[in-house]
């Protein structure tokens, strides 16, 4: 019998709950997240655990009362603050057990658009403060910035970068573009958890406080050095 799930939040938490739904052995994914559906459709139509995408409109009562054999938001339960990932959390809210460290992202093809791929939403939404942005200083040409207008130019302004600008069609695009380039670099957002599930070398420029995307893994990292920029990419 084919395994339902269900997720009812942001994009990002969907992405990490893959992670679990594939340890489950994947089924039939039912989704009332708060963003446009459809910009995540065809990323999660590509993968193979995931044998249909339903989409709903429904209130949040209406949503805690549909059933399904496994609901995905359970994480939220869990102690993220104490220092757990969002992986960690699901994987103590289902009890399964799974090497966080592995890609959960796959049949996505690279598209190389830049070296460097940046994603800051700022203020308004987890601001990091682990990253020393100065460190990029003379990599803005080989940068682009994949974000909304208003993410666009508050990076510019607040970072003092100048760097282009990428207009993603989706979801799948975006992942495309982090696998085609070098290193991703970006606050707790979506980019984040796609170049996380993709295992892409990555710098997680984190919220002290409330930080749940830890990055995990060999490629993953939470400050910017120079070290890195010459090992991803100056030699990579």
């Amino acid at each position: 019998m084919v395994k339902t799930f269900k997720h009812g939040g942001g994009g990002g938490d969907m992405i990490y709950g893959l992670a679990t739904m594939k340890s489950l052995g994947g089924g039939i994914l039912h989704l009332n997240i708060d963003a446009q559906k459809m910009f995540y459709k065809s990323l999660l139509e590509a993968q193979d655990y995931i044998s249909d995408v339903v989409y709903h409109s429904m209130t949040a009562d209406k949503w805690r009362e549909f059933a399904v054999d496994y609901n995905l938001d359970f994480f939220r339960g869990q102690p993220f603050n104490g220092g757990f990932t969002i992986l960690e959390c699901h994987k103590m809210a289902f009890k399964v057990d799974f090497d966080i460290e592995l890609s959960w992202l796959s049949n996505v093809e690279p598209k190389h658009v830049a070296d460097i791929v940046i994603n800051d939403t700022g203020k308004l939404r987890w601001e990091g403060v682990t990253v020393d942005w100065e460190r990029l200083r003379g990599y803005e040409y080989r940068s682009v910035f994949v974000g909304l207008d208003h993410e666009y130019t508050n990076f510019c302004k607040n970072r003092k970068f100048e760097v282009r600008r990428y207009r993603i069609k989706d979801a799948m695009d975006f992942a495309q573009i982090i696998k085609g380039s070098k290193l991703y670099l970006g606050n707790q957002s979506t980019g984040l958890a796609i170049a996380e599930g993709l295992k892409h070398p990555r710098i997680a420029d984190l919220y002290i406080g409330k930080s749940k995307q830890y990055p995990k893994g060999s490629n993953g990292h939470w400050q910017l050095n120079r070290e890195l920029l010459r090992r991803y990419v100056d030699e990579g």
